[in-house]
């Protein structure tokens, strides 16, 4: 993921194309403040409020300029990652609500030889993954079909929303003595005692 969005939109040019108030870029209008699922809003509040649906990369870091579903663009400047139902406010207190974009996910049938293995890889790598009773659902991505087909696995491809992301944690129960990887640096970690049932409360 480039980081790197150089702002410098050269607005030396501006004078030149007429704006209007729907040619979607309204730079007054920036939405930059974040609302989190979970907390309640009133409804009269919601009304008007755009929906936009992001794939699940940009709800990791939202893009500068996100598409509407009614056509329009708006100026998101964000920081923090977003989940589904999060709303985002703008400077005008203009509302939109995130939702869930359909993207390429490859399904792989549980039950395969190598399928906890490529968890794991995936979990490693920090790779988007649903787990169900079937299988599991992970963001298409080279690196991912690479894997999959180092690991001689069967897939899928469909194209889906991403919803809610399990981090496989393989076997977590039987060796919660080594790290993996997640540093999270909490610095208190070697507080709590992990019993067999650790299960990690995420």
């Amino acid at each position: 993921m480039s980081a790197d969005h150089s702002h410098d939109h050269d607005h030396g040019h501006d004078h030149e194309h007429e704006h209007g108030h729907d040619c979607g870029h309204n730079h007054d209008v920036v939405y930059n403040k974040l609302v989190k699922a979970n907390h309640k809003v009133a409804s009269v509040l919601l009304r008007n409020a755009k929906t936009i649906e992001l794939t699940f990369d940009e709800r990791q870091e939202v893009p500068h300029d996100v598409k509407a579903t009614d056509g329009s663009t708006l100026i998101c400047h964000l920081h923090d990652t977003v989940e589904v139902g999060d709303k985002l406010v703008s400077n005008t207190n203009e509302w939109a609500v995130v939702a869930a974009a359909q993207e390429e996910l490859f399904e792989i049938a549980r039950g395969q030889k190598g399928f906890e293995e490529f968890l794991h890889v995936a979990g490693l790598n920090f790779w988007p993954v649903q787990l169900n009773d079937t299988g599991a659902r992970i963001v298409a991505s080279h690196e991912c079909m690479h894997m999959l087909e180092h690991f001689e696995l069967k897939f899928g491809t469909l194209t889906a929303p991403m919803l809610e992301i399990v981090v496989p944690e393989i076997k977590h129960h039987d060796c919660c003595d080594h790290d993996h990887g997640h540093s999270h640096e909490h610095g208190h970690a070697h507080e709590h005692k992990h019993g067999p049932d650790c299960g990690h409360d995420h």
